[in-house]
């Protein structure tokens, strides 16, 4: 009898775990999706992608939540709220925070988007221009991301 009633409830157990985890990846996918299509980069998009690449919030997460995060980190960018578009300075500070990047002489003098964007410019993790105050894609964004987490992990770019 014990036997029986194990087995059920491993059946059980796997079926809801099957219908789980499909709708938790189509979360992820759908926040993905939007950050893709961004022509201009949300400051809530941006708290996303660096939060979620470095395990501190979970990848179902909001971009609200992902703002408030940020908060709590003490990495906010001054009156943004989620979907208010960064800079690529911003977004490369936020990126230099997250993974923790060390930077160079000015970076650690005066930490903050100006000196950040010609980091990520000096270390090749943003591609081509790369000013301060110019706009960038979700798309941008997202191969920074990629190419800043091979830089932190020792990689050469």
């Amino acid at each position: 009898m014990q036997w029986i009633r194990g087995t059920i409830l491993g059946v059980l157990l796997c079926v809801v775990s099957l219908l789980i985890v499909p709708t938790a990846s189509a979360q992820s996918n759908d926040a993905l999706d939007i950050i893709l299509s961004e022509q201009q980069l949300t400051y809530g998009s941006a708290a996303l992608l660096v939060l979620s690449a470095t395990g501190r919030i979970d990848e179902e997460s909001s971009f609200a939540q992902a703002v408030s995060r940020l908060d709590a980190f003490g990495w906010s960018i001054a009156d943004r709220a989620a979907a208010d578009p960064v800079t690529l300075g911003e977004y490369s500070f936020l990126l230099m925070r997250a993974l923790e990047l060390p930077g160079g002489l000015m970076y650690r003098i005066a930490p903050g988007p100006r000196y950040a964007a010609r980091e990520v410019a000096a270390l090749r993790i943003a591609e081509g221009t790369a000013m301060v105050n110019m706009s960038l894609s979700g798309e941008r964004a997202l191969r920074m991301l990629g190419r800043a987490m091979i830089h932190a992990e020792g990689g050469r770019l």
